[in-house]
This record gives C-alpha cells, structure tokens and sequence, in this order.
C-alpha cells in the first residue's frame, strides 16, 4: 500500500480511535462518541434499507408481471388525417393525435385515436400496445423494473442516512468550535489579563 494510502487509512481509523493524549478536551470525546453513534446507527440502516427494497421488488413484481402478461401489441391502420390535439397542461410539446383501426382478438374491429407522428398520412400503419379489453394502453414494464425501484429505494436511504449523518456532525462541531474558542478566550484572558485580546 502507498504512503498515501496509508496515511488515509490512519486519518480514518484516527476520526474512531483517536491516539490517546493528555490534551484530549471532553468536547474531542464527545465529537469522537458521536461519530460512533452515527456509525452504528448507519449499519443499522443497512439491512433496513436491503429490507425496504425488497419489498418495493416485491410488491412491483406481480404488477409488472400482469401487465406483461395482459398487454399485446396489434397492427392498426391510420384512418384519417392527424389533427393536433388541445394543449393540455402536462404536455410541454403539441401533440398529433389520429384515429387508427385494428382487428381485435375476437375478429372484430376496433378504432380508437392515439397520439402519431406529425407526418402521418392515412393508409400508414401503426404498432400499438393494446390491454386484454383491446383497449390502446402504454407498453408494459419492464422486467427489470421491480430490481431497479428497489435499489433506488436503497440507495435514496442509504444517501438520506449519510446527508443527516454528516448534517449532524458539521452542526456539533460547528457548536463545540464555538464552545471550544470561547474557553480559549476564557483561558487567555485568565493569563494574560482582562486587557489582553485574544490571539486565536
């Protein structure tokens, strides 16, 4: 291992395990004791977070697994030009929306509008992913859905644990620096005088 390495590896350890002096303050022992107390608690929020996401694979699953199962795709002829369709709030982009007629699995016709491309002309084909009603619905999920919801899940705790974790430290370090200068002002005024700036 290098020099550097090394060095890392000893700050580490030296933020849990500090090497023992008599210049140790109680304010070092408890900033060293809340590092500890965040440490487990992150090691607690490990298996929770494991746990958590897999029940969000879990309960995602039989959802994708029904749509999948239940959502086809047909072949639908466009039977008209398309017109763009009102604005609606949720749609950053104008849309073109024409009528387009399939068979169903039944051997009947069906027709409904749907969202195509600006230049689509009648007579021009177009894939749909249609539900177990031949109703037009979105494509199914994907089977890697549940997997990757969960190790989102995961990690959005895991990375919320360690932002509050750090948040905390920063704070009461930034409390016990306060705490810490105003004992050194303390101290220097007892030694040099009420007359005497500090010299931190």
């Amino acid at each position: 291992m290098s020099t550097t390495g090394t060095g890392t590896v000893q700050r580490a350890i030296g933020l849990f395990v500090p090497p023992r002096s008599t210049l140790r303050r109680p304010s070092d022992r408890l900033e060293v004791g809340a590092r500890w107390v965040l440490l487990l608690v992150g090691l607690f929020v490990v298996p929770v977070a494991l746990a958590v996401a897999s029940q969000v694979t879990a309960d995602l699953a039989p959802q994708v697994a029904a749509q999948r199962a239940e959502r086809h795709q047909v072949v639908g002829e466009v039977v008209a030009d398309p017109r763009q369709a009102p604005p609606r709030a949720d749609v950053a982009v104008s849309e073109e929306r024409a009528p387009v007629r399939w068979t169903a699995a039944d051997g009947t016709p069906r027709e409904a509008v749907v969202r195509v491309p600006p230049d689509t002309r009648p007579g021009d084909t177009r894939v749909l992913w249609v539900d177990a009603a031949d109703r037009p619905t979105g494509a199914p999920l994907s089977p890697s859905f549940p997997a990757t919801q969960g190790a989102l899940t995961a990690a959005v705790i895991l990375l919320g644990d360690l932002l509050v974790s750090v948040g905390l430290l920063a704070g009461l370090r930034w409390v016990l620096d306060r705490a810490r200068l105003r004992a050194w002002d303390a101290a220097w005024r007892r030694f040099t005088g009420p007359d005497h700036p500090s010299r931190r």
